[in-house]
């Protein structure tokens, strides 16, 4: 039972070695080939030196399997020894120096500045198409003195060793990123309330004597007209002692919680609300704004709390000399 087992693996071992063996041989063959189409058209048109570009994709683009391709051609030439080539390094140098991008849209006086840098008679330069069967490349030969092409070679190199991985590599589709959804903004101030038709932020809290002055933003948030009113007795500053600091008519004529405020969709208005201290007021350092609304929800309520004084920064004192 374990002979016939191992019989099989080896069998099946020795396949996919052998099938290794033939996409690597076919690989190096086509190569091959393709090299022998250059030297033949490079021979046909008396040109001894050659400078090879990084080849480009269907859409004229360089990219890292055009730059393995052109190295690849330009070592099969070498190991053939018919022809010398100038190494790539020094011509994409040259090139991006020139502010030459295209070989074939390069001004001849360009062109032929960069081949007399590097010292060569002919570009070569050519693309690569994906197939199903392997990689069409095509190759042509640029005069560098008209930037015309005077030869051309095409190949089928199959998709195997390290061209295999870097056509695999360039057809996984890039990772998606996800970002996390976004939750509102913050409002900058003390505190702010939102809901569906306003948003209601308190800027800041001043007081003098017995009094606070409460300075608010109200933005319309809804695609609709917008009035905000409060309920004058209802709305009222609770301080951290227990103490309710209440608003009074004569103080707030034309505030919110008698006039009102008026906004268009989207529209952005400043209120300011006064309160005045308890009887029995202590010393405090937070308030809870507690917010009966009239308008336009009604009988609707809400807080915002851990509301703090603004104070202003202290005086240096004065030095006695």
């Amino acid at each position: 039972m374990i002979r016939p087992l191992l019989l099989i693996s080896g069998f099946l071992l020795s396949t996919l070695l052998s099938s290794h063996a033939l996409a690597a041989g076919n690989y190096e063959e086509s190569l091959k080939l393709l090299a022998d189409g250059v030297i033949a058209e490079s021979v046909k048109a008396k040109k001894e030196r050659l400078a090879i570009i990084d080849f480009t994709d269907a859409k004229g683009v360089v990219t890292p399997i055009g730059q393995f391709l052109a190295e690849e051609l330009g070592t099969q030439l070498l190991v053939a020894g018919e022809l010398k080539v100038v190494e790539h390094k020094l011509v994409s140098s040259t090139l991006k120096k020139r502010h030459i991008t295209q070989i074939d849209a390069a001004s001849p006086k360009a062109l032929k500045g960069a081949a007399k840098a590097i010292r060569t008679d002919v570009f070569v330069m050519g693309s690569y198409l994906d197939a199903p069967e392997g990689i069409l490349v095509t190759v042509k030969l640029i005069n560098p003195s008209n930037a015309q092409a005077i030869g051309a070679a095409r190949g089928m190199i199959p998709k195997a060793g390290p061209l295999a991985e870097m056509v695999k590599e360039a057809n996984t589709p890039p990772p998606v990123k996800v970002e996390p959804p976004k939750g509102p903004t913050t409002p900058e101030g003390l505190g702010f309330h939102r809901n569906e038709f306003y948003e209601l932020v308190v800027r800041t809290l001043s007081r003098q004597d017995n009094q606070i002055r409460m300075d608010l933003t109200i933005e319309n948030r809804s695609p609709r007209d917008v009035k905000l009113l409060c309920l004058l007795q209802n709305t009222v500053l609770k301080d951290d002692q227990g103490g309710q600091w209440t608003q009074s008519v004569e103080g707030n004529r034309e505030g919110l919680c008698t006039r009102g405020v008026e906004l268009s969709p989207r529209e952005k208005d400043r209120a300011v609300l006064t309160f005045t201290a308890p009887a029995d007021s202590t010393a405090v350092s937070q308030f809870t704004f507690s917010f009966h609304e009239k308008s336009p929800r009604r009988d609707a309520t809400f807080a915002i709390e851990g509301l703090a004084i603004e104070t202003s920064p202290a005086l240096p004192s004065p030095v006695t000399p």
